[in-house]
């Protein structure tokens, strides 16, 4: 009886230990640059397109390309862009002249330059 008890306790720890192990990583919710790469919030309908408005009353169209690791930043459809790239999710944005960073739905644009103008997704145009 003993050795029957043992053995079954053995067999449902083993079958823990098993269901433990194969767990799933938990797999992080996509930011806010990886949902803007891949929606539009523009009315051109251009993939990743999304405008913002700045402190300084002026608005700028940003485009999340590269799963939200490259920026192209524009003042208006036609002008050609400011691109600056993220070597990961989360980081700092930086190209030749200028870097940005995102907290939340603002975006911080350093420029050597222009002033440090900081941004907030607009709903629409």
């Amino acid at each position: 009886m003993t050795s029957l008890r043992s053995r079954t306790v053995g067999i449902v720890a083993g079958a823990m230990a098993l269901v433990a192990c194969s767990e799933q990583p938990t797999t992080k919710p996509p930011t806010e640059q990886e949902i803007h790469a891949n929606d539009s919030a523009d009315a051109s309908g251009t993939s990743g397109r999304h405008p913002y408005r700045c402190d300084d009353k002026r608005t700028l169209l940003i485009d999340f390309k590269d799963e939200g690791l490259t920026l192209e930043i524009r003042r208006a459809a036609d002008a050609a862009p400011l691109v600056l790239t993220a070597p990961a999710q989360g980081l700092q944005y930086v190209g030749d002249t200028a870097s940005a960073t995102f907290s939340g739905n603002e975006i911080r644009i350093e420029d050597a330059e222009q002033p440090t103008i900081v941004c907030t997704k607009a709903t629409s145009l």
